[in-house]
């Protein structure tokens, strides 16, 4: 069932990058209208949402860390990280990640890279304190299985795609009016107006859906690695009972992160995470059962 459930959450995943295409072509049609060449519209705004995927390609991993403040971890002084993460790395069958270190006291990880040869795992220090060795794994199981199944890869280009409908949607607020005078302009450009507001919702709402449907595959793969589920479980749970100082997370990352700070509990369109209690009810096997596509 658990092999079922990646399948299913990775067909959905490439279902809404499809649908991102659509959008930013659609506004790149919109634009070629205000400035009388539709075509070639579509054209910019693909190009555009290509070229800004191919830099972050390259480049996640080191903006990832750099914007989250993390720094190497020292192996004289965090041990446990590292056989965590190499142990994690070897169960997975893939190279052992670089590890670094988050200044906050609450518990949170992300993992950032373009694939497995160039991954990387960040840990904040208060998850080194209050998660206990099996908790930990299930952590870092949790952040290797992004590693594994190419997540970091797609949660940047989602990212970097949200970015390039943002960026589409300006250039039609701003070019909107530029269209002839009269009724019918001054209609067209109220509605590309609307387009432009209405579409970097639309693909938020993509975005965060990929993230969820990762973190529901990560959760399931991290127990295939660990083989014991209740140490994310305790994870989890404490997790529940934490508090989160804003301002010690980049807002930027929050689909990144192992615990979304910025929406912990949230359980709407817009939540990068599905709730806890659902990932915590579907690793002990509750929902499985009930309904594997939730």
């Amino acid at each position: 069932m658990v092999y079922e459930d990646i399948a299913a959450n990775k067909n959905n995943t490439f279902i809404l990058l499809f649908f991102y295409g659509i959008l930013i072509a659609g506004l790149g049609w919109i634009i070629g209208i205000l400035y009388g060449d539709p075509y070639t519209g579509i054209v910019i705004g693909v190009t555009a949402s290509f070229v800004m995927t191919f830099f972050s390609y390259y480049n996640s991993d080191k903006v990832a860390i750099l914007s989250s403040g993390a720094v190497e971890a020292d192996r004289k002084i965090y041990p446990g990280l590292y056989y965590a993460a190499e142990g994690m790395a070897l169960a997975a069958g893939l190279p052992a990640p670089k590890v670094y270190v988050m200044p906050s006291e609450s518990i949170n990880a992300f993992a950032a890279g373009r694939d497995p040869k160039h991954s990387a795992i960040a840990v904040t220090t208060g998850a080194l304190i209050k998660l206990n060795k099996t908790e930990l794994e299930g952590v870092i199981a949790h952040e290797m299985s992004h590693v594994k199944n190419y997540d970091i890869l797609v949660s940047t280009v989602a990212a970097v795609m949200a970015g390039a409908v943002f960026m589409i949607s300006d250039v039609i607020k701003r070019s909107a009016f530029r269209r002839n005078s009269g009724r019918a302009g001054l209609i067209f450009a109220i509605l590309a107006i609307a387009a432009a507001i209405l579409a970097p919702i639309g693909a938020m709402a993509i975005k965060f859906a990929v993230s969820r449907q990762r973190e529901y595959m990560a959760d399931a793969s991290a127990v295939l690695l660990t083989r014991y589920p209740q140490g994310l479980i305790g994870a989890l749970e404490k997790i529940k009972k934490e508090t989160y100082p804003e301002e010690e997370y980049n807002s930027g990352m929050q689909h990144m992160y192992f615990a979304n700070p910025f929406a912990l509990r949230a359980d709407n369109l817009f939540s990068t995470h599905p709730p806890l209690e659902l990932r915590i009810e579907r690793l002990k096997g509750n929902l499985y059962k009930e309904n594997p596509k939730i």
